[in-house]
């Protein structure tokens, strides 16, 4: 396999992706506390951004309604996405163990940001982390073991299993050296001996722009959940121009790839827990 590489540096654009939106962390359903996950982050995460939300809470019409809430008059939903197994429905069984195949269906919701609701509850106190967010994040990555050794560039060699990053003096801010090495760890989880994430059969001849676009997707998706703000890379507009024919010519590889960088990321997420665990508990 050829070395997965972050961007290299450039003057400013104007253009920068619409997940590098810098409020909120992970969306979240509002009153299960489920982390809405794959095309549903992104959804959310550019309905926020548009509208100026800066609460990561969210919830169907009828969930505010039941908690004493009210979504206001004219405002416009944001629809989500999940699957239902119809096998189960058929069947009327309650328990995921059964004999007929599972049978999924997409199904869409709308839900609405706290907002655009009147009398929402006021969201849970987060313990504060009493360290900086690089401590914090220096703490996940020891947590991975992976191996991470000084290069000309950044970039993951799968044939070392073993990431190259520059100097950290060499970035323009602590955010972006965490973007870089998080985008890194995303095609480090791709080996067989972790996620195993084939490309070919759904890419074809595509499968470098598609792990570069999970890469991307994921990374911000680590840096969310670890309630680290992601920072636009200076060379965004020219480097996102290797994986945007992708996205035109395949409507579903945006939502594929949305999916595959969720699963990296809660993946990565594993290392994240005790790193944060033991921060609070400090």
């Amino acid at each position: 396999m050829p070395p997965f590489c972050a961007s290299s540096s450039a003057d400013p654009t104007t253009w920068v992706c619409p997940w590098y939106h810098g409020a909120g962390g992970l969306p979240r359903n509002a009153f299960t506390g489920r982390v809405y996950r794959g095309i549903n982050t992104l959804a959310l995460w550019c309905a926020g951004q548009e509208s100026g939300y800066a609460d990561a809470r969210w919830a169907t019409y009828r969930q505010w309604s039941e908690q004493g809430a009210q979504v206001r008059r004219g405002e416009q939903g944001t629809a989500v996405l999940f699957y239902r197994d119809l096998s189960l429905e058929a069947a009327g069984e309650t328990s995921k163990d059964k004999a007929a195949a599972p049978r999924f269906v997409a199904r869409a919701s709308t839900v609405f940001n706290a907002a655009q609701v009147d009398g929402t509850p006021e969201p849970p106190a987060l313990p504060a982390i009493p360290i900086g967010p690089i401590p914090a994040f220096n703490r996940f990555v020891a947590a991975t073991s992976a191996v991470i050794r000084t290069g000309a560039s950044a970039c993951y060699l799968p044939a070392r299993d073993e990431i190259r990053l520059t100097e950290r003096a060499a970035f323009r801010s602590a955010a972006g050296y965490c973007g870089t090495l998080a985008h890194e760890l995303v095609h480090w989880t791709r080996t067989p001996h972790r996620l195993d994430r084939q490309l070919t059969t759904r890419f074809a001849t595509r499968v470098y722009a598609a792990e570069e676009l999970v890469a991307e997707l994921g990374s911000a998706f680590v840096l969310a959940g670890l309630g680290l703000a992601p920072e636009p890379h200076p060379n965004h507009a020219a480097y996102m121009a290797g994986w945007l024919p992708l996205v035109r010519d395949d409507p579903r590889a945006l939502t594929t790839a949305a999916s595959l960088a969720s699963r990296a990321a809660q993946y990565l997420e594993a290392f994240a827990q005790p790193a944060t665990d033991a921060a609070i508990a400090a």
